[in-house]
Order: structure tokens, then sequence, then C-alpha cells
């Protein structure tokens, strides 16, 4: 059977399951566009695929993007009987560590907010406003970039404190709590936006224009903003910090603060994991490792036992 086939029939059932399939779904159009649409899926050569999943360059984590994207549809495959054995390699090769988010401190929190005038021009769509509430928000709720854009005026209960994130990275909806900090920020924007009319549930941050801002413009201004503040990793690194980044820091920060009030970091995790919308509790615990002021504050916390536990003997 063709390989075009079977990858359109694989994506469909996916997307049956109520996955959006967008980034495994273009996996595949490259690799059977790659294989050659018309090949059969048992002509498919071992040595071909391999090629395709190690690339030109140099080897990166995309090798695991891929082989993920194969590795369902080949189990699909067989389970379908298209095909007996699956073509991809059994040894998985050492990739490169994986990438580290950027944790501001405090202070470059701080630098980043008095730069956030930078990014604006008398003819741009956005203003320091949006950036700055966008910022914050994205810092005092930990929202993705995506969630914090689509946001609408009807999501947005500043009489409540509480925000509805609907249909995020993994379909659900959520509700976040915000601190006293962070609606303040957004009550003083919600007076000032420019407002829409024809919209019955405008988005609740928007440019000039009164168009929601794409997030391209944001990413772009985020930029220019973090290079008005001077802030880059150092040793050279191609990735630089990032508007995402928020996020992570968020977490983070929360975590050492967790860790600083005594309180037991293991038990919240699940909360935390819930409030940020990961859809696994292992992808919340991956902050416990991601600074030194984090492991810091766990050793600390470690000795204050192991003193405790002596004392007690």
């Amino acid at each position: 059977m063709k390989i075009q086939s079977i990858c359109e029939q694989y994506a469909a059932f996916r997307k049956a399951l109520g996955e959006r399939f967008e980034v495994n779904g273009r996996q595949l159009k490259a690799f059977w566009r790659a294989m050659g649409p018309d090949i059969d899926i048992k002509n498919i050569l071992p040595e071909k695929v391999n090629a395709l999943l190690v690339g030109k360059g140099p080897l990166t984590t995309s090798w695991c993007v891929r082989h993920d994207a194969f590795l369902g549809f080949y189990r699909y495959a067989i389970s379908r009987g298209f095909i007996a054995t699956s073509p991809l390699p059994l040894v998985i090769p050492k990739l490169p560590p994986t990438f580290q988010p950027y944790i501001y401190s405090s202070a470059e929190l701080r630098r980043i907010l008095c730069s956030t005038e930078s990014c604006c021009r008398p003819r741009s769509d956005l203003d320091a406003a949006a950036m700055r509430s966008l910022i914050l928000l994205m810092y005092g709720a930990a929202l993705r970039t995506s969630e914090a854009l689509s946001l609408t005026i009807g999501n947005v209960d500043l009489s409540g404190a509480v925000l509805t994130v609907r249909d995020s990275k993994f379909f659900k909806t959520r509700l976040v709590r915000i601190g006293p900090t962070t609606l303040r920020v957004l009550s003083e924007y919600a007076g000032c936006r420019h407002a829409s009319s024809r919209n019955p549930d405008p988005p609740f941050f928007v440019g000039r224009n009164s168009k929601r801002i794409p997030i391209h413009m944001f990413e772009r201004a985020f930029k220019q903003i973090r290079l008005h503040a001077g802030l880059r990793r150092e040793g050279g690194s191609r990735r630089q910090p990032r508007l995402h980044d928020l996020r992570h820091t968020s977490a983070v920060h929360r975590l050492i603060a967790w860790y600083q009030e005594g309180k037991d970091v293991q038990k919240l995790l699940p909360g935390l994991s819930v409030y940020i919308g990961h859809a696994q509790l292992a992808a919340t615990q991956t902050y416990l490792t991601m600074t030194p002021d984090l492991l810091r504050e766990a050793s600390l916390r470690f000795e204050r036992y192991a003193m405790q536990e002596d004392s007690d003997a």
C-alpha cells in the first residue's frame, strides 16, 4: 500500500481521537514526500529512514521529534497489517544536552519592564501599556504566549480575580487565579485599552488598531525589549532568553518561595502542574533541577532536615 495513503489514514485516526496532530502531521508529510508518495510502505529501506532522521546538519533534538512521529506511525501500520516490521533504528543515538530555559532574576524582570517603551514606534500597532501588561501577566500567571494573547474580555473576570484559559495546548480549559499585583495591572490596562465595539467578545489585549496582537509581533517586540535591557546568555549561545521563558521563570520562582516558606514542595507540585496547564506531572517536576537558586534552597531544606534528625537521635 502507498505510503502517502497510510500516512493520511493515520493522521485522520489521530485527529479522530481529539488531537490537533500538527507537529507530527508535518513530520509525516515530510516523511512521505522524502520517501516518495507512490512508494509501497514495504519497500521503504531502513537506510533512507535513518538518513531522514539524522538530517544534513549536526545531530539535534529534532531527531527525537521525527523519531516519535515515525514510531507512532509504524506502530499503527503494523497493527493494521500494512507491514510486519519497522525500519526505524533500534539504537537511540546520544543527543546533545536538553535545552535549558532562561530563568530571569527579579532584577532582570525589572529591567525588562523598564524597557517596554523601547519597542514602540509612532506608527507601530503596539503600545507600552499592552506590552507591560502582557509581560507581567505571563510571569504572574505562568501563561503560555498564545494563552495570554487569546484571552478575551469575557475570559478576564477582574471582580473575581480569575482568568478562563480556553482550548490551551492540550485542548483543556482551566481557571487561573491571579494575585493582587497582576489584578491591579490588568485593571489599569482594561481602563486604557483601545476598545473595539464590533466583536461581541473582543480580545483583551489589543494593539492601537483595536485588533488582537499577533504572536510574531509580540515575540519580535519582546526581543527588542530584551536587547534594550541588555539581557543575553553568556558564552555566545545562539539560544537567547525568550518570551516563553517568563512562564518557566514564574514556576521556578514559585518553587523557590515554597522552599523558603518551609512548604512541602512535592505535595504542592500537582497543584502547580494543574495551575500552569501541564498535561503530566513529570513536565512540572523538571523545574526542580532548573536553577542554582532552586537547588540551593532544596539543599538548605535537606540540611535542616538532616540536622533535626541528628539532634533527635
